[in-house]
């Protein structure tokens, strides 16, 4: 099922038909501040796997955890340093993917063999409003065609993923470049992947 959204000024009522779907353990295709990703409640175990296999991902490559604010940062992630803290503050919401060290409220479903997490809070109306919506982290992780090309066109997303999904939420088409992954979980900012996010950001640490 295809929901269309309006993306600067989502639709309340709409915004809640899909917390009800996630709430009920089912998987949705979201759009953030990137690219679309399949998306679903983080204490759903089925709806993990189910995305772990439609991707055919290995396990221990983890989902991100998707945040609305510094709240939920704090008890997902452990051991954010003020440093650290006050990066976040300056450039989020934004694209950017920051790894901590997990917290003990990760389920341990998404530690296999790992210790940290990827944290995202996208800058993007429909995910921000979902977030808070929901009242908690989401799971998400990117989608791909079969030649590994990110896809951001949600109908093509609809025919390719419809049967295997819930929901597909309409949220125009994206520009396709990933998040700026940075690394936080040491002492010092470690550039992982360069992506949409500014990594000149990066001397804003300390």
């Amino acid at each position: 099922m295809i929901l269309e959204i309006d993306p600067v000024e989502p639709e309340p009522w709409l915004l809640a038909r899909a917390a009800q779907v996630l709430r009920g353990g089912g998987i949705v295709v979201m759009p953030t501040d990137t690219v679309y990703g399949l998306t679903c409640g983080i204490t759903h175990h089925d709806a993990i796997r189910r995305i772990y296999r439609l991707k055919d991902m290995d396990p221990k490559k983890p989902l991100s955890v998707l945040v609305s604010d510094m709240s939920m940062v704090g008890r997902f992630a452990k051991g954010v340093s003020t440093p650290a803290y006050r990066l976040l503050k300056r450039v989020l919401p934004g694209p950017y993917t920051f790894i901590f060290e997990a917290s003990p409220e990760v389920p341990k479903i998404m530690l296999r063999k790992r210790r940290t997490i990827g944290i995202r809070m996208p800058d993007n109306p429909i995910a921000l409003a979902l977030l808070e919506e929901m009242g908690e982290p989401l799971l998400s992780s990117s989608i791909r065609d079969p030649e590994h090309d990110f896809v951001n066109n949600p109908d093509e997303i609809e025919r390719s993923l419809g049967s295997d999904v819930e929901m597909v939420i309409d949220g125009g088409i994206l520009l396709p470049v990933p998040s700026t992954v940075v690394d936080l979980s040491n002492d010092e900012p470690v550039l992982i992947r360069d992506g949409k996010g500014d990594v000149g950001t990066l001397e804003l640490f300390g």
